[in-house]
């Protein structure tokens, strides 16, 4: 996202990000940290694919310093919203994602949900969806499809 912004706000289009790392060792008091990571990874198979929005060029400070003030209403459970409440802020479908996935969040940590409400689910874009599904299967799950 923050690749994506400064080129949004340079005019430029988006470059590629590349990842290089020289050391990668594991100590042992990490190595079953570690092995469970490798073991999620191996159970996911191959990456998804799911083309996401790009962020609208008319996204501006402003708009970063209202996402961010969401994200601290959600974060310390000063509100929660309900996927209509989400849609009606005074942000785009881009950001909008975004807060759904700080409402996902306060429920799960704040409310500590069995499962994410479904309709908060339901609105998330289909990567996002899949993703969580992947991290927190269980809560991801609404009841009715177990």
């Amino acid at each position: 996202m923050i690749q994506e912004y400064a080129a949004v706000q340079l005019g430029l289009e988006l470059g590629t990000y590349t990842h290089f790392i020289g050391s990668a060792h594991v100590n042992d008091r990490n190595a079953e940290r570690v092995k469970k990571v490798l073991d999620e990874a191996d159970m996911r198979g191959h990456p998804q694919h799911f083309p996401f929005p790009a962020m609208l060029v008319e996204t501006t400070p402003g708009t970063i310093t209202r996402v961010l003030e969401h994200e601290e209403l959600l974060r310390t459970n000063k509100a929660r919203y309900s996927a209509d409440d989400i849609a009606g802020l005074d942000v785009d479908v881009y950001w909008q994602q975004a807060i759904l996935l700080f409402e996902v969040y306060r429920q799960i940590k704040q409310d500590q949900a069995e499962t994410v409400s479904r309709e908060v689910l339901d609105a998330l874009h289909p990567g996002l969806r899949w993703l969580l599904k992947h991290k927190w299967a269980a809560r991801a799950t609404p009841e009715d499809q177990r």
